[in-house]
């Protein structure tokens, strides 16, 4: 048999080694689902592109999109070196442990004074917690005119058909990554997800591109308070209090219809009919 002895000094530089090898090894890069250059299906972002109104489920997870354009990120209305400003402190972190790439050069035209549809796709193995980066001039959704929304107002923004109630909407130019958001597993599906966004423009130059990456470690602002995809709404107390009070005056009314007939009342027991005699 082999027999192997340590020394107590040998013993803590073997520890000591082990220690730094783990402390040394390069943290794992998140998994990006979205990149700055994923594929989009859109409209209403040029002259060439409008359609006009768009159906009222454009953002849910079942509408056919197919007649819709195609075209990558990032969407611009001139050379994306103009239109985007300068990176924040954050650019790196979907990125980690490496650096951002340079914003492509190529884009899709987004005309001033539009208010585009958007919709990219991405497959999960699992439902799995995500960490979006949004870069926009000037934000993200618009109300049914096409008017800006007020700061503060929840995006058009949605994920597998559920609203954020963030608010994305800024003026000045894209910076990457002035808006982030934590979305936890339960919006998420095994299989195919989709983003859904309106992009809209206050006037001077546009610029929109997004990356979606594994959950990161940081705390971010949340996606939505809404129900997870699937999920029903609680009914608010009020309407419970409502049901409860129409059921009662069913009840109630069902009984006093039979009082006024004179009617016999089957016992459920017996089912023998017990005479009630109106009052003299």
């Amino acid at each position: 048999m082999l027999r192997t002895s340590f020394t107590a000094t040998q013993m803590g530089g073997l520890l000591a080694g082990l220690v730094l090898g783990v402390a040394a090894s390069p943290a794992a890069a998140l998994q990006i689902y979205v990149n700055q250059d994923a594929q989009y299906r859109y409209v209403n972002a040029t002259l060439a592109t409008n359609v006009g109104a768009v159906p009222a489920n454009w953002f849910a997870g079942g509408f056919n999109d197919s007649s819709w354009f195609t075209g990558t990120a990032p969407f611009s209305s001139s050379a994306t070196s103009g239109t985007f400003g300068a990176d924040l402190s954050n650019v790196n972190d979907p990125f980690a442990p490496g650096t951002a790439p340079a914003i492509p050069s190529s884009f899709t035209q987004w005309d001033v004074g539009r208010d585009p549809y958007l919709r990219t796709y991405f497959d999960l193995p699992a439902p799995t917690a995500l960490t979006v980066w949004i870069a926009v001039d000037n934000g993200i959704g618009a109300d049914a005119n096409g008017n800006p929304l007020p700061s503060g107002t929840a995006a058009g923004m949605y994920l597998n058909g559920v609203q954020t109630t963030a608010s994305v909407n800024a003026e000045g130019q894209a910076f990457r990554w002035e808006s982030v958001f934590d979305i936890p597993a339960s919006y998420t599906l095994a299989g195919q997800n989709v983003f859904a966004l309106q992009l809209e423009d206050h006037g001077g130059s546009t610029a929109f591109t997004m990356v979606v990456t594994a959950d990161d470690a940081a705390p971010h602002d949340t996606f939505s308070t809404n129900p997870p995809p699937g999920v029903p709404s609680v009914p608010e107390p009020g309407t419970v209090t409502l049901l409860a009070a129409a059921l009662l005056w069913l009840v109630a009314d069902r009984a006093r219809r039979g009082l006024r007939r004179g009617g016999a009342v089957v016992s459920r027991a017996t089912a023998a009919p017990v005479r009630i005699s109106a009052p003299a």
